[in-house]
This record gives C-alpha cells, sequence and structure tokens, in this order.
C-alpha cells in the first residue's frame, strides 16, 4: 500500500491521505484550520474574548498562538521549558501572551532531553536524570482562577497520555482538545494512542479532525 501511495504526486497523496483521516471524524460546525507553519483544526465558535486557551509546546513556530490573539482577542497561556520557544515568545512581544518555561505534565517535576540533531529546537520526554520544572494544568487554573478550559492544544513530545489522563481523572472541564499524539516515537506504542482516544470518547468527547498525528477533540456530552 506504501509503495502505491509513494507513487502518487505529492498533492493527490495529500488529499487522500486528508479524506481517508477525515472518514474516522464526526462532522462539526464552525470548524476551521488556524496557523501558519503550526496549524490546528478547531471549532471557532466559542473564541470570545473571555475565553481560556492553554498552550503546552510551541518551539519556534507561534503562528496558531498568535491568529487566535489577533482574530478573537484572547490571552493564550504558554508553556514551553525550550529555549527557542522564549526566543519565539519575544518577538511576538504581544500584551496577550503569558508564558512560563516551564514543560506542561502530570506532575511539576519531569525529564527531558534535546532533540538529536535539532539544537535547542525540540525536547523530548526522556527517561534520562536531566530533570525540567512543569506545571499541571489542575495547578494552573487555580492560580489564574479558571473554572474550565475552551481550549487545550498540546504539542508536549510524548507527554500528553499523562497529561489527558490527568485531566480525566480529575474531571478537569474542556470544551476541545488539539493534540499531536506522539506514537511514531519508538517507546510508544501505538496501542496507547487508540486507548487514549477510546478514553476520550468515553468521557463525552468527539474526534472532529484528524491529520496524521495531529487530533482536535470536541466535548459533546460532558461526563460528571
Amino acid at each position: 500500500m506504501r509503495i502505491v501511495s509513494n507513487l502518487l504526486p505529492h498533492g493527490l497523496r495529500e488529499r487522500c491521505r486528508r479524506a481517508y483521516d477525515s472518514f474516522y471524524c464526526k462532522s462539526a460546525a464552525d470548524k476551521e484550520t488556524i496557523g501558519g507553519l503550526s496549524q490546528w483544526t478547531i471549532v471557532t465558535r466559542d473564541m470570545l474574548p473571555d475565553a481560556v486557551v492553554y498552550s503546552g509546546g510551541v518551539g519556534e513556530d507561534i503562528s496558531f498562538e498568535r491568529e487566535l490573539i489577533r482574530r478573537f482577542g484572547i490571552n493564550v497561556h504558554i508553556f514551553d521549558p525550550s529555549p527557542v520557544a522564549r526566543r519565539s515568545i519575544d518577538l511576538a512581544n504581544s500584551d496577550h501572551l503569558f508564558f512560563q518555561p516551564v514543560g506542561l505534565a502530570a506532575s511539576t517535576v519531569a525529564h527531558f532531553s534535546l532533540g538529536g540533531g535539532e539544537g535547542d529546537r525540540t525536547w523530548f520526554k526522556s527517561g534520562g536524570q536531566d530533570a525540567v520544572a512543569c506545571t499541571t494544568l489542575d495547578l494552573e487554573m487555580e492560580k489564574n482562577g479558571h473554572a474550565a478550559i475552551d481550549l487545550l492544544k498540546i504539542d508536549i513530545e510524548g507527554f500528553e497520555y499523562e497529561v489527558l489522563e490527568s485531566c480525566l481523572s480529575k474531571h478537569i472541564p474542556i470544551k476541545q482538545i488539539c493534540v499531536e499524539f506522539h506514537d511514531f516515537f519508538p517507546e510508544i506504542p501505538k496501542q496507547r494512542t487508540k486507548a487514549m482516544i477510546e478514553a476520550l470518547k468515553s468521557n463525552g468527547f468527539e474526534l472532529i479532525h484528524r491529520h496524521r498525528h495531529d487530533h482536535t477533540f470536541l466535548q459533546m456530552e460532558p461526563v460528571l
């Protein structure tokens, strides 16, 4: 199958891939893809100026977060321990960005390692001894006085599973979630992604967008 797909022109191959991915998704009104190099598909109906948006992992591109600010006047809370994220935030120079140079995880300390050959651009989940200060969603919500999250975007290099598991176990109210699943890492089995998707569905979320490893979930029926 892969050999056949590689014979197709890139544009056609990409359209076929998107059609295949969309087969598994529920339709949703006001669904739109936002951003530049870093693009995410969200439902825009709840993107009001007072919406609560948390973004874990941005690296060198914050075009998605900047577009949310430009279009909707939203404050965006960003968490990323990598040095390149700090430079991205400094260049943005926006009063609507609230940045913390810490990781987003299920505990306040986690282990990261720099991506091989990528300098300081990407930090990955690691089983090593290099501890990095992190924060958790419930701690941030308490600190900021937020009772619920309108949009959670996480591209956190393998930590997404434990963060989502923590959200579900603590019943954190979230309207929609954008997440990249890193089951293309050798140490993360694809079964873990399948189990996570099923857990989200069991807790009232529906998959409304998927393209390769990027997924968007919308809360349809809140589970108490």
